[in-house]
């Protein structure tokens, strides 16, 4: 890859770290595992969705997120399962919140790594927003007959940046400090962060 494409692959990098650092529902998987006293899982979550978002990058680069978005009926079809999942991971961590028992009690986590990093892969799988993300970033800031070299820098900053980030959140969110504020405010900071995924999930359900 040319030198002259630096700017290119800086200019998409720093849209999609924007991207990223934007709460979102990878954001608050990755969050609520952390909060959780599991960073190790947190950290399997951030490898699962920075895997999905260079499969849907990947995809862009192809053409299908493309075919996907203009597919009424696969397009809804993974819309609607996302919004479901959305909707269900919230409710579930809502319903952690019902008593002051039960927010005593930790939040349920995926048990094992390998769980995690799936929580991970399908909340941004199941996001058909992220393809249209790269669609558009492929579309408009992509140089004419770019070269593959571009393309797969591309690709390794997609990784870099959202398993650095997530990952930064895991660590973060996972230390004694805010573990011990968590554990103060836990059963409030569930019902919102579940509210939060529910509302999401209805509103990518009634979104095109």
């Amino acid at each position: 890859m040319r030198m002259s494409y630096l700017p290119t692959l800086a200019t998409i990098g720093g849209v999609y770290f924007a991207m990223v650092a934007s709460p979102g529902p990878n954001f608050l998987v990755v969050s609520q595992l952390a909060l959780s006293g599991r960073t190790r899982l947190g950290v399997a979550v951030a490898a699962g969705v920075a895997n999905g978002s260079v499969i849907w990058a990947t995809l862009a680069m192809m053409g299908v997120a493309a075919v996907l978005a203009h597919a009424g009926a696969v397009y809804d079809a993974i819309r609607l399962a996302g919004a479901a999942y959305l909707i269900w991971c919230g409710l579930k961590l809502a319903w952690s919140a019902r008593s002051a028992t039960a927010a005593s009690r930790p939040t349920a986590v995926p048990a094992t790594p390998l769980r995690a990093y799936r929580a991970g892969l399908m909340t941004n799988l199941t996001n058909p927003k992220a393809g249209a993300f790269w669609t558009s970033v492929f579309s408009s800031m992509f140089p004419p007959h770019a070269p593959a070299g571009l393309f797969a820098a591309t690709l390794m900053m997609v990784l870099a940046v959202s398993g650095g980030w997530y990952s930064l959140v895991a660590f973060g969110l996972s230390t004694e400090r805010v573990q011990r504020r968590y554990l103060a405010l836990r059963r409030w900071i569930n019902v919102a962060c579940g509210t939060l995924m529910i509302g999401l999930g209805l509103h990518l359900a009634a979104g095109r």
